[in-house]
């Protein structure tokens, strides 16, 4: 015989005695009964209560969303980024003040932005990256949603890196040996930049 086997048969005795307990004793078999359909009541209300308590924290964060989205849109009535607005507001909250305050600054919130072959770039912060430059270097997007997405991840890996002060995201401006100090520009840029993270936030 396999030892698979015998250790099947030696829990299979095991099994026939306790029944074999229960059935002398049948308010053990009840008590234990009563214990295991409490266990079942208590996971089911468990599983309720982890579902009524994570059901509130999805409104929250959807009405915090509404929110800046409702704020964003009317800061910037009747600019161009107004259109960004339920874009802006879906990011971290931290990435969303920037995408305002320095799109202020760099385009008057796309008054003044990138263009290639008279094409609208939806680039309203500056932004050089490595897609789809115009002559002067500028990222071209296709659309507002991927613009916010793709300048907000750039956002996101900076403020991950604790470059997340207007004193420090002056790089952005002027690269990474700038600071406030450099130039009455610099200075200038962490002000303004300052001011619209503040209203945002």
């Amino acid at each position: 015989m396999s030892s698979r086997f015998l250790r099947f048969m030696k829990k299979f005795r095991r099994i026939k005695r306790k029944v074999k307990k229960i059935k002398k004793n049948p308010e053990e078999a009840v008590f234990v009964s009563l214990v295991v359909l409490s266990l079942i009541f208590a996971g089911l209300c468990f599983g309720r209560l982890k579902n009524d308590i994570q059901k509130p924290l999805a409104v929250t964060r959807e009405s915090s969303s509404a929110g800046l989205e409702k704020k964003i849109k009317v800061m910037a009535s009747d600019y161009p980024i107004e259109r960004m607005a339920p874009y802006i507001s879906k990011q971290d909250k931290k990435v969303a003040a920037y995408l305002i305050a320095i799109a202020k600054k760099e385009s008057d919130w796309g008054k003044y932005s990138p263009k290639k072959r008279g094409k609208e770039c939806f680039n309203y912060w500056g932004f050089k990256g490595m897609y789809n430059r115009n002559a002067a270097g500028y990222s071209c997007f296709d659309s507002p949603a991927q613009a916010v997405s793709v300048v907000g991840r750039r956002l996101e890996n900076l403020i991950a890196r604790r470059i997340d002060t207007s004193r420090e995201m002056v790089m952005w401006k002027c690269g990474s040996a700038c600071t406030a100090r450099s130039s009455t520009d610099a200075a200038k840029w962490v002000s303004d930049v300052n001011l619209y993270y503040r209203k945002v936030l």
